[in-house]
């Protein structure tokens, strides 16, 4: 095997170091190998040990019991918390999640043949180098994602790991190897056991991918059909390949591609689909509404663009108008027409935007020349002082040099 160095940070040389010096083995594992031998920067760093809890304890000065039934640590370092686990073999799964019961191992090889894919079960340290059991490398070479030993297994273990393969196919670009493919098509009613928390944690990271065109892997193999009826019938509906095409343009914002996902729903139904889901309410807000207006046409003039301010906000305004940018994009992927006249409309909104932001005009009540004490002194009461304040927004909104007290209070007589 091609000897591969791989560059750990000092703190997590010191925490394999200090392992080893008292007695046990230690190495780096999973996703941290994979990201270094790839040459990306891993997010965080898991290490693995023939130690049992209660001798990491022994060993390092600060740690907390982040997991200790199932042999975890988390060991901090200054502010930085490590998580270290025992070698161990899982017992049974009841669940399709979580294992009955943990036996801890005295072997390496045990701890890494009941991880899930071959390019997260590799383990390294600087004593011995890459620690490959299961040809992850193999399969970093040929891109792709198989699972350690017979994929129904690791399937029936924990039915994420179905998820995850789609996940991490999204993210690396890589095929799914097709034993591991079609357990996945065979057991995909078992995903249903699994939290709609955790599988919207794997959807995202799918959709944030660099490929969220792979979205389509979940219905194609009928994950979507057992947590998210809905969004299976519209991809494998007429209006796949405009989802689609939405997605591969889309800003990389849980927002902008939620949206682009469910844009051809109706808003109430995106709704139940990202409620379902259990997302923050900011999310799901802002997605519908960027549903429920990617249809209104903003005329190409200042006050139109004043209007728009005030009435969606200046930051649903401008997700408004790259959600306008996707769609665009999206139908000329998929016609192969340029839409000259929709990109030089939304380019003549956005200066328009700019250059009232930049004047400060007014757009709200709190921007006009006057108050609510003013309109009291002028003999105004109760719902009319709002209501007054709301039509005087209007024409100041429509011709801003009128936002001047004395020529809104004259204004007043005039009003319906």
């Amino acid at each position: 095997m091609e000897k591969y160095v791989i560059e750990m940070p000092q703190e997590v040389k010191d925490i394999i170091r200090q392992i080893e010096q008292s007695g046990f083995e230690a190495y780096a594992v999973g996703g941290c190998v994979r990201d270094c031998i790839l040459g990306r920067v891993p997010q965080d760093w898991d290490i693995t040990t023939s130690a049992l809890p209660e001798q990491i304890k022994a060993v390092f000065r600060r740690t907390i019991d982040t997991g200790i039934q199932h042999g975890t640590v988390t060991v901090m370092i200054g502010k930085n918390g490590y998580e270290i686990t025992t070698y161990r073999i899982d017992g049974e799964y009841k669940d399709c999640r979580h294992p009955e019961q943990v036996e801890f191992s005295a072997s390496l090889k045990d701890d890494l043949k009941r991880r899930d894919f071959t390019i997260n079960a590799m383990a390294y340290n600087e004593r011995d180098g890459l620690v490959d059991e299961f040809e992850g490398i193999e399969d970093l070479e040929k891109k792709v994602i198989r699972c350690v030993g017979d994929a129904r297994e690791r399937f029936t273990e924990d039915a994420l790991r179905m998820m995850r393969a789609v996940r991490f196919s999204a993210q690396l670009g890589f095929e799914i190897e097709k034993n591991t493919y079609s357990a996945i098509s065979e057991l995909a009613p078992s995903i249903s056991h699994v939290s709609m928390e955790r599988v919207q944690v794997e959807l995202v990271k799918t959709l944030l991918s660099e490929h969220p065109e792979y979205v389509m892997r979940y219905q194609e193999t009928g994950l979507f059909s057992h947590v998210l009826p809905e969004v299976g019938r519209l991809l494998g509906s007429k209006y796949a390949k405009s989802a689609v095409a939405m997605l591969k343009n889309a800003g990389k914002t849980p927002v902008q591609r939620y949206a682009a996902l469910l844009n051809t729903l109706e808003p109430e139904a995106a709704r139940a689909v990202l409620k379902s889901l259990k997302l923050d309410n900011y999310t799901i807000e802002h997605a519908v509404k960027l549903v429920a207006n990617s249809k209104i046409v903003i005329e190409e003039n200042e006050p139109a663009v004043r209007e728009a301010i005030h009435r969606y906000g200046r930051e649903l305004l401008l997700m408004m108008f790259e959600h306008e940018e996707t769609i665009i994009a999206a139908k000329e992927e998929i016609t192969g027409i340029k839409l000259y006249g929709r990109r030089k409309h939304l380019t003549v909104l956005r200066a328009m935007y700019e250059e009232i932001t930049k004047r400060g005009d007014c757009i709200s009540v709190k921007d006009l020349d006057i108050t609510g004490n003013d309109l009291m002194e002028y003999g105004l009461k109760g719902p009319q002082i709002g209501r007054t304040l709301d039509k005087l927004l209007h024409i100041v909104i429509e011709n801003p040099r009128l936002n001047d007290k004395a020529t809104l209070i004259a204004l007043i007589e005039h009003l319906d």
